[in-house]
């Protein structure tokens, strides 16, 4: 099960960032090529968060979907079915463009300032998600 391992790094990442600080959330963006079982991901990062700061964070997995581009045509294209090749010409020689990442884009610190820390160079193209209380104090890359 390499979601442990994976388990292991996010929550590492996580508080890295927020010391002694409660974390409430943590956004983790997930490709698919890490064929990663979100379940299993969430259960080793709550066996692990016990007794840090993180123990009661709710673990948020966003799917990120396989693009892949044709090294012998150019063409782009998601993956899908499992099938890795160009569904264009047919080549096995593709090239991956999203899909194999892991990254915390998020981390939610509560305590009497909350705030969410987010991943540098990250676009929030969404919006913002809700959250259990009034407001979030400040919002600031890491």
């Amino acid at each position: 099960m390499h979601e442990l391992g994976l388990a292991e790094g996010i929550l590492a990442v996580t508080l890295g960032i927020a010391g002694e600080r409660e974390v409430r959330r943590v956004t983790v963006r997930v490709g698919a090529l890490q064929r990663v079982a979100p379940d299993s991901l969430e259960f080793g990062f709550r066996m692990l968060a016990e007794g840090t700061p993180a123990a009661d964070a709710r673990l948020d997995v966003v799917p990120v979907r396989a693009r892949l581009r044709c090294a012998a045509c150019g063409a782009e294209s998601e993956m899908s079915g499992g099938v890795f090749g160009c569904p264009a010409c047919g080549s096995p020689e593709v090239i991956a463009l999203s899909g194999e990442e892991i990254l915390v884009d998020e981390v939610e610190l509560g305590g009497d300032h909350p705030e969410v820390i987010r991943r540098p160079g990250l676009t929030v193209t969404e919006p913002p998600h809700e959250h259990d209380h009034d407001h979030v104090a400040g919002v600031t890359a890491a």
